[in-house]
């Protein structure tokens, strides 16, 4: 009697599916270490954080599963033991980061440091949260009041201050702590907006929308 193939073609199938999910995540990771670090947001940053994908992108992807290989954890290098914030704990960070925002600090940013501060702060926003296009206005003013942007402001700040950091590696840890405020939304814009999923499939159901109060 012959033997069935069956089993054969499932386990290669399933063999092919697994290294599929792999190099997807690899894709991912490699897209978060080159846009993130250097501080460069695909997809659109105004309004309410939608974005439009590649129409060939793959359906069904897991963005619980691609948000452990997306959202940046422990401790930053250069600042974070200095300043006792972790990715691991976003809200009690917010607090610490706020404070050395443009607004608040008591030693103003002046001359060519707030002309990076409000450059930096144009080029992305706490849009999920507020609605804002960017995080500060043309003045150097902070375009919205909520915590978030107030803790994004204020890595800015610091990191101009106390480091010899570039505008774009400045803007990317800005953006990291945009990425564990706002989890789930922004773990969908990466992947909607490289391809790895359809807008019609980028449901962020499994993964936390905001971290935090406005």
């Amino acid at each position: 009697m012959q033997k069935s193939t069956l089993p054969i073609v499932l386990m290669s199938t399933l063999a092919l599916v697994l290294i599929f999910n792999q190099s997807q995540l690899g894709i991912l990771r490699q897209i978060i270490v080159e846009n993130t670090t250097e501080g460069i947001e695909t997809g659109p940053v105004a309004g309410n954080g939608n974005v439009s994908g590649n129409s060939n992108s793959q359906p069904g992807i897991d963005l619980v599963a691609l948000a452990k290989n997306f959202l940046p954890f422990g401790i930053p290098p250069v600042y974070g033991a200095e300043l006792k914030v972790s990715f691991d704990d976003p809200v009690a960070a917010i607090n610490v980061l706020a404070q050395y925002e443009q607004d608040t600090r008591p030693n103003k940013l002046t001359g060519e440091k707030l002309e990076r501060y409000i450059k930096i702060g144009q080029s992305t926003a706490c849009e999920f949260c507020c609605g804002a296009t960017t995080m500060v206005f043309p003045d150097g003013s902070k375009a919205c009041g909520c915590a978030h942007s107030a803790a994004m402001r204020g890595v800015v700040a610091y990191l101009l201050e106390n480091t010899n950091m570039t505008d774009q590696q400045i803007l990317g840890e800005a953006n990291k702590w945009k990425a564990v405020f706002f989890p789930g939304p922004m773990t969908q814009k990466f992947a909607v907006a490289n391809g790895l999923i359809s807008p019609a499939n980028a449901s962020a159901q499994g993964l936390q929308q905001q971290v935090g109060g406005c």
